[in-house]
């Protein structure tokens, strides 16, 4: 449940953001839309792999702690991509 919880929503919920941002940046003539798609296509499945590897070596470190990092971890490309929103 753990790996569930650290792994998979967190990858479900970076997905979902991109897909969003693409979504609203289609046909307005905005270059936000791409750069969410090419940061996604790396960053979603790092992070992913990240935080299964971050559980698999933090057993010992009690499951709110740990997937508090795994979360905030996950929160670093939605607010790439804020940032992306406001520059451009």
């Amino acid at each position: 449940m753990r790996y569930l919880i650290g792994v998979l929503f967190p990858v479900l919920l970076q997905s979902l953001f991109v897909f969003i941002v693409i979504e609203t940046n289609t046909g307005n003539g905005s270059w936000v839309g791409l750069g969410a798609l090419l940061l996604g296509i790396f960053a979603i499945p790092a992070t992913g792999i990240a935080n299964f590897i971050y559980l698999k070596s933090n057993r010992e470190i009690s499951d709110f702690a740990a997937l508090t990092r795994c979360y905030l971890m996950a929160l670093i490309v939605p607010l790439i991509i804020f940032i992306l929103l406001m520059v451009g």
